[in-house]
């Protein structure tokens, strides 16, 4: 029997408060805990998700990323992946005291930025029953050649913070949709596919602005789940992959998931761009192998 969504919220190890939702089941299920991704909040694209998987049999966990959304954390629109990795542990701690939550069968899931979460705690966390990534990012070496003119003000920006100037911030999407044409806006995103999938972040219902702080483009620099993804296993690992996607890339996903060990799953939607996945047609192609995967392994 499905149960009404629920409000939750969950200390984590260093006395941050996350905030998200529960969406519970009446009989012992299990559990998929969920994140967004970079610039990203729970309202935005993860709710039909969350929504299939509950219908389909499991109970869900989702929450906005510290820093982002009703979750506390400073400095505020800050990515901090560590950290973001870590919670995912807590998460799980918290999960396990929610009525009708199976501690045997827990999922990790990410998408995107916090794909690339995932994999890092999956990696070490050999609790979890599987763990599911789509579009992830897998390696700061593609942001270091897209930012290479931008380092320089990246570690200007610690030095002003040290001082105690104003954080940096960077737009996530240009202003308007004659500079997103262009694709050379100086935003965290600057081609048109990202400017008209995250417009719709405003109706979502969640707390969101236009902008990152600097130091969130330093800790994408730093990023590098592609060196953990072959310590997933013995964990089964479902990879979804956008086979037009420009945001991450395609290749260096694939290029990751060669890295992985079994038991391993690549499912490649053709034709489609990061943020297609969530949407129409392609995402009726990636719930049904997402939840196929599920009921094979959890």
């Amino acid at each position: 029997m499905t149960l009404s969504r629920q409000d939750i919220e969950f200390r984590v190890c260093d006395g941050t408060t996350l905030r998200g939702w529960h969406y519970p089941r009446e009989s012992q299920s299990p559990c998929i805990i969920m994140s967004h991704g970079l610039a990203g909040i729970r309202h935005f694209l993860l709710p039909p998700f969350a929504e299939r998987f509950h219908q389909a049999g499991f109970a869900v966990l989702v929450y906005d990323n510290r820093n982002w959304g009703d979750s506390d954390g400073e400095p505020r629109q800050e990515s901090n992946p560590a950290l973001q990795q870590t919670d995912y542990y807590d998460a799980f701690n918290f999960a396990v005291t929610l009525p009708g939550v199976d501690p045997e069968r827990i999922v990790y899931w990410g998408t995107s930025f916090s794909g690339g979460n995932v994999i890092y705690a999956a990696a070490v966390d050999k609790r979890i029953k599987a763990a599911i990534v789509q579009a992830p990012a897998v390696s700061g070496e593609t942001r270091s050649l897209a930012f290479k003119d931008r380092i320089p003000a990246l570690f200007q920006d610690r030095a002003n913070i040290v001082a105690g100037k104003t954080r940096g911030r960077v737009p996530c999407v240009a202003s308007d949709l004659e500079a997103a044409k262009t694709g050379t806006a100086p935003v965290l995103f600057p081609d048109l596919h990202a400017y008209q999938a995250l417009n719709g972040i405003y109706e979502s219902g969640g707390r969101w602005e236009n902008w990152v702080t600097e130091q969130t483009q330093l800790h994408m620099l730093e990023f590098e789940a592609q060196a953990m993804i072959h310590r997933v296993t013995p964990t089964p690992l479902l990879m979804v992959v956008p086979g037009n996607d420009r945001t991450v890339r395609t290749s260096s996903q694939l290029e990751a998931f060669g890295k992985a060990r079994e038991p391993k799953q690549l499912y490649v939607i053709d034709g489609v761009g990061h943020f297609d996945i969530y949407v129409g047609e392609a995402f009726e192609k990636n719930i049904a192998v997402q939840i196929e995967f599920l009921r094979k392994h959890v």
